[in-house]
C-alpha cells in the first residue's frame, strides 16, 4: 500500500517548467563571473528562486537535497546536520560552506553543522561546485564548496511581502521582506525570519531567527558597492539516537531509549546554540578597459555552544570567534580569453572552552569521575593568505585550456590559559586529556588545477578536469588532546580530483548533465578508538578513494508538464589503512536518487505542483564491517504553490507521504548500534502576501 500510495502521489504531481525548471541555469561561484553552467568544465549544481519557494525550505536538506550527490541529514540538534557530496557523511572538513561568495567559517575552525551559520531557511540560491574548488578556493574545498545566496538584487519599486507558514508538531515561521530604491543610485532589500518548532520528538524544540539586509549603490560611473549584512541565532534542544532498532519501527517519539540520557537533562542544558553574523563591502571597479577589480573586506561573528552528549562525561564546549577577512579579484578579458586572480586574507581570534560543569561520575567503558573544571581552556590567533591565478585559453572557437594556480598559508598561534604540558586527571588519578604548552603552527600548500574543454556544437560540452586540493589539521584537532597521544603530529590532508563530463542541451527544453569522478585523498586524518581504554585519538592515516558517476536531467516534456531526475553512483574505500586496510568506508551509500515530477495545468493559471521520490541505498555501519549493512530508505513528497493573484500566494507540502519508518544515519561505535529516526510524515501549509 505504501509504494502504491507513492506511485500516485508521484503521478498526480507536478509543474510548470518554465517557473521552477531551468535549462540554461546560471551560476557565478566557479570563476565569481556570471556564466551558463553547460559552458563551464566542472560539475556545478544549482537550485533557483521558484523551486527553492516550492521546496518552502524548513531544514538544510529542503534546500540542497534535489541536487545530483549531494546528501544533507539533519542530526539530533535538529538544526544541525552532516553532509555527503563526493563522500562518506561524516564531521570533517571537506566542505567549504559559503554565503555570497564568502566563507561562513575559518578553514581552521570547521564546523560540520556551518550550514546553520547561513541563512538558509530565506535563500534566494544555492550552489554546489562539487569536487576540489577551483583557484579561487583553498583549505576544506577538498569534495566541493557550496554557496548559499542570500537577499537578492533589490527591486526598482517599492515591495513588502508577509509569509507566514505553520505545520505539525507545532511549528510556526514568519519573513517580513522589504525593498525599494533610495534615489536613483542605490536601493535596498531587508527581510527578518523567525521560526519556531516544537519537534516531533521529545527535546527536539527549536528556535531561529535569520536576517539579510543588501544595499546596493553605484558611487560613481565606474564603481558599484554592494554591502551586506545576514545574521541568524539558532537554539535547539538535542534529542539523542536509539541503539534498538525496535524504537525506529514503532514511531517512537521518546527522545532516547538510553536512560543516561534523561539522567544528563536534570545534570545539564543539552541545547546546542549557534550564533553567527557577518558584514560585507564589495567594491568593484571598472575603470579600465576589459578588467574588473573586485575588492571585499569583511567582518564575521561565530559562536558554537553545545554539551558533548556522545561522551558520558557530558562536557560543554564553548568556541568564540572573531574574523576580519579581505579578498580581492581581478578579472580582465581578452581577444583569447580571461584571466582571473587575486588573494583572499584572514585573521581570526579564537576562544574555546571545554569544561566539565559538574562532577561525574561515569561506569563502564572509560569509566571513572570526571571532577568539575576545565578541560581545555586556550585561544588561538589564526591567519591565512592565498595569491591566485586562473587562465582561460580559447584555443580555437570550439577548444578551451584553463589552468589555475593557488598558494595557501595557514598559521596558528596557540596559547594555553591552563598549566602548560599539564593534564585533566580523573580523581582516580589516571590522566584523561593532555594540555600542550603554547606553540606555533603553519602549513603551506601549492594547488594546481587543470581542464580541457570541448564544444563540438553550440549546445554541447565535453570536458575533462584535474583539480588539487588539501585541508589543514583543525585547531580542535592539534590542540585538544587525548593523555596518551601527546606525540602525534597532523599533518595536511591532500586530494586530487579526476574527472570526465558532458552536457548537452536539447531543443531549449531539455538538459543532461553527466560527470564520472576518481578522487583520491592521501594522509588521511583518521579517528581511531583505543580497544582497551575506551579513548579515541586521531592521526594520519593512509589514503582513500573516492570514485563515481552522477547525472542530471531538467526536461520541459510539454506546456504542463516538467521533470527533473537527479542521480549518483559512489564508492568511497580506505586504501591500505593501518586499521580498515581496502575496507568500503562506512555510512556511504552506493546510490542516492531524487526524482522531480512538475505540472501546472492550464486550466487553473497559478497553480503548481511537484511530487518528489528520495532514494538512499543501503550502507556499511562501520567501517571494520562487522555488522550487518543499513537498508538505507525511500520516501515521496508532494508540494503544492497557488498564485491566487498579484498580492497572495498559498502552498503547502506534505513530507514523507507514506510515513515510512527509518533511520537517516546508523552507523556501529563503542560496541553498540545508533540510529538517528528519520522524520515521520509532516503537514506544512502558508501564505505570502504583497502589498
Amino acid at each position: 500500500m505504501k509504494k502504491i500510495a507513492l506511485s500516485l502521489s508521484l503521478i498526480t504531481a507536478s509543474l510548470l517548467a518554465e517557473s521552477v525548471i531551468e535549462i540554461n541555469p546560471i551560476s557565478v561561484t566557479a570563476t565569481g563571473v556570471a556564466e551558463n553552467v553547460l559552458e563551464q568544465p566542472l560539475s556545478i549544481a544549482t537550485k533557483k528562486e521558484d523551486e527553492i519557494k516550492l521546496d518552502q525550505v524548513v531544514f538544510q536538506k529542503d534546500l540542497l537535497n534535489s541536487l545530483s550527490g549531494v546528501r544533507i541529514e539533519q542530526t539530533g540538534s535538529v538544526i544541525g546536520h552532516m553532509t555527503s557530496i563526493r563522500m562518506p557523511i561524516n564531521t570533517g572538513p571537506y566542505y567549504l560552506f559559503m554565503q555570497d561568495g564568502i566563507p561562513v567559517q575559518s578553514s581552521g575552525f570547521f564546523n560540520h553543522n556551518g550550514l546553520a551559520y547561513t541563512t538558509f531557511q530565506t535563500a534566494t540560491s544555492v550552489e554546489v561546485l562539487k569536487g576540489a574548488g577551483t583557484a579561487l578556493y583553498g583549505s576544506d574545498a577538498v569534495a566541493a564548496v557550496v554557496n548559499v545566496q542570500s537577499a537578492k538584487k533589490p527591486s526598482k519599486t517599492k515591495e513588502v511581502s508577509l509569509k507566514v507558514m505553520g505545520g505539525s508538531n507545532g511549528y510556526g515561521s514568519s519573513t517580513l521582506e522589504m525593498s525599494d530604491t533610495i534615489d536613483d543610485k542605490s536601493s535596498y532589500r531587508a527581510n527578518v525570519s523567525y521560526m519556531h518548532s516544537d519537534g516531533w520528538r521529545e527535546h527536539s524544540k527549536a528556535d531561529r531567527g535569520e536576517a539579510n539586509l543588501r544595499y546596493d549603490s553605484e558611487l560613481s560611473s565606474d564603481t558599484d558597492l554592494k554591502v551586506i549584512f545576514n545574521a541568524s541565532k539558532t537554539v535547539a534542544e538535542q534529542a539523542d539516537s536509539f541503539s534498538n532498532y525496535q524504537y525506529i519501527e514503532d514511531g517512537s517519539t521518546l527522545a532516547s531509549d538510553d536512560p543516561a540520557y534523561y539522567q544528563a537533562l536534570q545534570k545539564t542544558d543539552v541545547r546546542r546554540k549557534f550564533d553567527y553574523a557577518r558584514l560585507s563591502a564589495e567594491f568593484t571597479n571598472y575603470s579600465y578597459n576589459d578588467l574588473e577589480m573586485t575588492f571585499t573586506p569583511y567582518i564575521r561573528y561565530n559562536r558554537n555552544r553545545y554539551v558533548a552528549t556522545w561522551t558520558k562525561n557530558l562536557a560543554s564546549n564553548d568556541n568564540e570567534l572573531y574574523t576580519l577577512g579581505f579578498l580581492q579579484k581581478n578579472t580582465y578579458d581578452a581577444s583569447w580569453g580571461r584571466i582571473i586572480g587575486g588573494f583572499d586574507a584572514e585573521y581570526t581570534k579564537s576562544s574555546l572552552l571545554y569544561n566539565q560543569d559538574f562532577t561525574a561520575v561515569v561506569t563502564g567503558w572509560g569509566g571513572g569521575t570526571y571532577p568539575a573544571g576545565p578541560i581545555w581552556d586556550y585561544d588561538v590567533d589564526y591567519m591565512a593568505i592565498a595569491p591566485y591565478v586562473r587562465a582561460e585559453y580559447d584555443v580555437t572557437k570550439q577548444l578551451m585550456f584553463v589552468v589555475g594556480l593557488r598558494y595557501d598559508y595557514n598559521r596558528y598561534d596557540y596559547d594555553n590559559k591552563l598549566l602548560d604540558n599539564s593534564y585533566y586527571t580523573l580523581a582516580s588519578g589516571t590522566k584523561k586529556y593532555y594540555r600542550p604548552a603554547d606553540r606555533t603552527d603553519s602549513f603551506d600548500h601549492l594547488s594546481p588545477k587543470l581542464s580541457l574543454s570541448f564544444k563540438p556544437t553550440q549546445d554541447m560540452e565535453i570536458y575533462a578536469r584535474y583539480a588539487n586540493g588539501f585541508r589543514i589539521p583543525q585547531a580542535s584537532r592539534l590542540y585538544s588532546m587525548q593523555a596518551g597521544y601527546e606525540n602525534v603530529i597532523l599533518d595536511p590532508e591532500t586530494s586530487n580530483t579526476y574527472e570526465i563530463g558532458i552536457k548537452k542541451e536539447f531543443n531549449k527544453k531539455t538538459s543532461v548533465e553527466l560527470s564520472a569522478y576518481y578522487m583520491t585523498i592521501d594522509d588521511t586524518i583518521t579517528r581511531y578508538t583505543n580497544s582497551v581504554t575506551g579513548d579515541y585519538y586521531y592521526a594520519n592515516g593512509g589514503s582513500t578513494i573516492h570514485q563515481g558517476i552522477e547525472a542530471e536531467v531538467r526536461a520541459q516534456l510539454t506546456k504542463e508538464w516538467a521533470t527533473k531526475v537527479a542521480y549518483s553512483y559512489s564508492k568511497h574505500n580506505y586504501d591500505n589503512d593501518p586499521t580498515y586496510g581496502d575496507n568500503e568506508m562506512q555510512q556511504a551509500p552506493r546510490t542516492l536518487a531524487n526524482v522531480r515530477l512538475f505540472y501546472m495545468p492550464s486550466y487553473l493559471h497559478g497553480l503548481t505542483v511537484m511530487g518528489e521520490w528520495q532514494y538512499t541505498s543501503k550502507w556499511w555501519m562501520d567501517d571494520a564491517h562487522t555488522v550487518e549493512e543499513y537498508k538505507g530508505y525511500s520516501i515521496g513528497n508532494l508540494k503544492v504553490d497557488y498564485i491566487v493573484n498579484k498580492q497572495l500566494s498559498l502552498f503547502g507540502k506534505v513530507t514523507n507521504i507514506t510515513d515510512e519508518r527509518y533511520a537517516v544515519m546508523a552507523r556501529y561505535a563503542y560496541g553498540s548500534d545508533s540510529y538517528t529516526p528519520g522524520d515521520p510524515r509532516q503537514f506544512y501549509a502558508g501564505f505570502t502576501y504583497k502589498w
